[in-house]
């Protein structure tokens, strides 16, 4: 494997972290020049490395993305049968993409990017990635389905934002420039440790570095959070992606202790909580009664995320509760999902569920004044409180991955704290050996 040479170690450093992060279907091309300034990455010639979607849920105005990474004895069949589709539509995507790709030939640790649309009825278009180079492409078009092949998105950017908390997060991040979705990504992130809703406030600060990719109309999207960081009453959060031993991308502290405990916080894209566990005035039966669980106030049809992996205990009507779903989590945890609009096509008891799968959606079913999501922890069938409940801590980092991930954070977290109005970072080339892009990270040493 040919290497950098010593005198770019900040461009193999930062290749390096996009491989650990998970976006490691980059390929090279001309020699861009990328400089991280105050506020982002700006590419002084728009001849941009490729770079594989990313995001395990994704959402769009109209649609909802899932990105599956595949497990060894997966089938192209069986992840969409999987992820609710029936088997004779799945069988028939199959036979759509033998006229461009056998995907009896897919691989684990590659990517399928499956798109349905926003109330989930219908498969919309598959995408595998093949290779770092080339991405097998299917739409539904005219009522058929069409397969093609495709060259990888393209990397655009590479962007760093600082930002000062002056309002909401949420807004104050929109007048710093970051893409809505970032904020999402950020209570997903730091969503255990800092209660993004009320506890970031005036005067408290937040930084990102993030991938930006192009599509092939030439559309620039933003991708995943490289780093993060977000000091709040004097306390300073910080949070690195990196690849796991599984090909998972997760988020890890700058010590390599995995941040996410591995529950998602939030069950919807973030949002705000409209009441709070405990009691209250029942809003339908107009007395009070005790309010096990948390109510997320959202649009009719939002999609509803699996917080952990787990199996589907309950899938139907439950009376006050409406439209439900239950899921048995690790030992002892259980959680359930209520006055859904409609659960998610295929799910059933028994299912197996990934976290951040989409299981649902949100409406107004049961015992319901307006559209939201009753979301219920149960240790040990006991209601807790799924906002403040104390999570037993999840992986460590350890050997030669501790060591490389430790390379990796100590240059980005270099670069976080570099982003001010006054400080200007070295260019950054993105123009080396297509050999280290795909590296089992030894080449850091």
């Amino acid at each position: 494997m040919r290497r950098v040479p010593r005198s770019t170690s900040a461009v193999r450093v930062l290749l390096a972290v996009m491989v650990a992060a998970g976006l490691a279907s980059i390929t090279t091309g001309p020699s861009p020049m990328e400089t991280l300034a105050a506020n982002d990455l700006r590419a002084a010639k728009p001849a941009p490395a490729a770079v594989a979607p990313a995001a395990e849920v994704a959402k769009a105005d109209d649609v909802i993305q899932v990105r599956h990474l595949i497990a060894p004895g997966e089938t192209f069949v069986t992840i969409l049968v999987g992820e609710g589709v029936s088997a004779i539509e799945a069988r028939a995507w199959e036979q759509a993409a033998a006229s461009a790709y056998d995907v009896d030939a897919v691989q684990p640790r590659h990517a399928l990017v499956i798109t349905f649309s926003r109330d989930g009825h219908e498969l919309r278009a598959c995408d595998y990635e093949i290779d770092k180079y080339a991405l097998l492409s299917m739409r539904v078009a005219h009522g058929q389905v069409q397969a093609r092949l495709k060259a990888m998105p393209q990397l655009a950017a590479v962007r760093g934002v600082v930002g000062r908390v002056e309002a909401s997060l949420a807004a104050s991040a929109s007048a710093a420039g970051i893409p809505a979705r970032m904020v999402s990504q950020l209570a997903d992130v730091f969503g255990w440790e800092v209660d993004l809703e009320t506890d970031v406030r005036r005067g408290d600060e937040f930084r990102l570095v993030y991938a930006e990719v192009r599509d092939d109309s030439g559309t620039a999207h933003p991708g995943d959070i490289l780093a993060a960081e977000i000091t709040s009453h004097g306390r300073t959060l910080r949070a690195i992606r990196f690849e796991n031993e599984k090909g998972e991308s997760e988020y890890y502290d700058p010590q390599g202790h995995a941040i996410g405990k591995g529950f998602l916080k939030y069950p919807l894209e973030f949002d705000y909580v409209s009441s709070q566990f405990g009691a209250r005035m029942h809003p339908v039966l107009k007395r009070p009664a005790q309010h096990m669980g948390v109510d997320f106030a959202a649009p009719i049809g939002t999609p509803v995320r699996a917080v952990a992996s787990g199996v589907v205990t309950f899938a139907g009507y439950a009376h006050g509760y409406g439209n439900q779903v239950g899921i048995d989590h690790q030992a002892p945890y259980a959680t359930s999902y209520s006055h859904l609009r409609r659960i998610a096509k295929g799910l059933r008891v028994g299912a197996e569920v990934r976290k951040g799968q989409v299981i649902g959606y949100v409406g107004r079913s049961g015992l319901a004044t307006g559209p939201h999501l009753h979301f219920m922890l149960f240790i040990d069938g006991t209601y807790v409180n799924p906002l403040t409940v104390k999570l037993p801590a999840s992986e460590q980092l350890a050997g030669a991955r501790r060591f490389q991930f430790a390379v990796l954070s100590h240059e980005l977290l270099d670069r976080l704290a570099a982003l001010t109005s006054h400080v200007e970072l070295p260019s950054v080339s993105f123009a080396t050996p297509a050999d280290v892009l795909r590296p089992n990270l030894s080449a850091l040493d």
